[in-house]
């Protein structure tokens, strides 16, 4: 299993809620938490490996509402 962490830029003016609804409804995605602060959304990830968070991420990017995406993997300890 790996995990990651994705920071979401959500396009001004966007529809918070519909974006919210958006990232919970992509596979994968755990969690979601907005901010307030330079990043707008947090969500967390789990998938089967690394390629499978890649396949994720671009499912996010292409979703209505998401300017950009800054992803952090998550690592063993």
């Amino acid at each position: 299993m790996q995990g990651a962490i994705v920071l979401v830029q959500v396009t001004a003016g966007a529809d918070l809620s519909a974006v919210h609804k958006e990232l919970h409804g992509t596979p994968n995605v755990k969690e979601v938490f907005f901010l307030a602060g330079p990043t707008d959304a947090v969500c967390r990830v789990e998938a089967a490996d690394v390629a499978d968070v890649g396949q994720t991420i671009m499912k996010l990017r292409g979703l209505r509402g998401v300017a950009s995406t800054d992803t952090r993997f998550i690592l063993p300890v």
